[in-house]
């Protein structure tokens, strides 16, 4: 059940909250309606008034030519959105690698980034533990590598471990490093894959961190991960504004930290 609630796989119906702001309907499209959306959702609504739920099940374009913004949870949303949405302007966020869907190039969309970029995460990890800077290791699988790539390739920080299926073929080389960075992975995220590699760095004292904010559960040392209380101010920042910048930085915090 982690990789879902981390990656937000949960594929459910759209719930559309309609606002009234200034005149103009905030529409807020929840894709996946787990606790985290919830929770944010919530919060921004404390900052609306006069939600009215549709039953609508999709993005109608009669039902939301009423809409400036629209506000989008989950990918699910926003790739509708991509194809329905040509000049409105549309805010997201829930959305893990969004340049993998160019989303740094739709100028009527503005995002937010729902983890910390993996340098942020090792800047502040170093930053604020004191410790050496070293590589951090970052196991991925074949079927992610890609994607890894775009994020990690480049930074003075990580290294790229692959594997294929089984993370235990990596114990060799994770043993050559004293950091492990836990990369958005489904396969790393596998119950099994995930267990294994806790306890490979509990028995070789590996220091593992994160921007996932579910893993604290099994054993990781740190994680500095997204704080969803900011995350709904910048929601409500972009309903007033519409920066330059096309995706904004998470808001995050250190949610854990366990030598």
């Amino acid at each position: 059940m982690v990789k879902y609630r981390i990656l937000l796989l949960v594929i459910s119906f759209f719930l559309i909250y309609v606002y009234p702001v200034n005149g103009k309907a905030v529409c807020i499209i929840d894709s996946y309606r787990i606790e985290a959306t919830s929770y944010v959702r919530s919060l921004v609504e404390k900052e609306l008034n006069n939600f009215v739920v549709f039953s609508n099940v999709s993005l109608d374009r009669e039902k939301i030519e009423s809409c400036d913004p629209l506000i989008l949870l989950g990918t699910p949303a926003v790739v509708e959105a991509m194809k329905k949405i040509k000049n409105k302007k549309v805010i997201y966020t829930f959305v893990m690698f969004p340049e993998m869907l160019n989303l740094n190039k739709k100028k009527n969309f503005s995002g937010i980034r729902i983890i910390p970029l993996p340098d942020k995460t090792a800047e502040v990890f170093f930053s604020y533990t004191g410790f050496e800077k070293k590589k951090i290791a970052v196991p991925v699988s074949r079927g992610t590598q890609k994607i890894a790539k775009k994020y990690l390739f480049n930074s003075e920080f990580f290294k790229i471990l692959p594997f294929n299926g089984d993370i235990s073929s990596l114990k060799s080389r994770l043993s050559k490093y004293k950091y492990i960075y836990i990369f958005p992975d489904p396969e790393v995220l596998e119950v099994v894959n995930l267990l294994k590699l806790m306890k490979f760095a509990k028995e070789n004292e590996k220091i593992v961190i994160t921007s996932l904010p579910d893993l604290d559960r099994y054993g990781v040392n740190f994680i500095y991960a997204v704080d969803y209380n900011m995350l709904a101010e910048k929601i409500i920042f972009l309903i007033k504004n519409t920066p330059e910048e096309r995706i904004l930085s998470c808001p995050a915090r250190v949610k854990l930290w366990n030598p």
